[in-house]
């Protein structure tokens, strides 16, 4: 799914130097991002667990189930975000169908990897 192209023309995008927290473990959220531009870094209790670039969404968990942020998110050089509301995610869900399993798929990814991490 190329999210690039859904938001190119976003009116809601922001900015973020690299070492910015964007997302802070712990606390409430109600928007999730669509990386435009740069590399982001998201942790769980310091450690990286995965990166997230160009086209990659982070901060959906939230959204999901309204609750805390479960991780943490550091912009690892300048970044260009999209920022989507809880309306617009439910209207993403709603009608463009490929955005709910690609949500689906990384939130299966990111399980993964806090799987593996526990395990170490």
């Amino acid at each position: 799914m190329d999210l690039l192209e859904i938001f190119k023309d976003s009116d809601d995008l922001i900015q973020h130097p690299s070492g910015a927290v964007i997302i802070m473990e712990g606390q409430e959220g109600n928007h999730m991002y669509v990386v435009m531009e740069g590399e982001v870094a998201i942790s769980l209790k310091g450690r990286i667990i995965a990166r997230a670039s160009r086209g990659d969404i982070v901060g959906e968990m939230a959204l999901i189930n309204a609750d805390i942020r479960s991780a943490t998110v550091t912009a690892e050089s300048d970044c260009t975000l999209a920022v989507i509301d809880q309306a617009s995610f439910q209207s993403l869900l709603r009608h463009v169908p490929d955005f709910s399993i690609h949500v689906m798929n990384v939130l299966a990814d990111r399980l993964k990897l806090a799987y593996e991490m526990i395990d170490e």
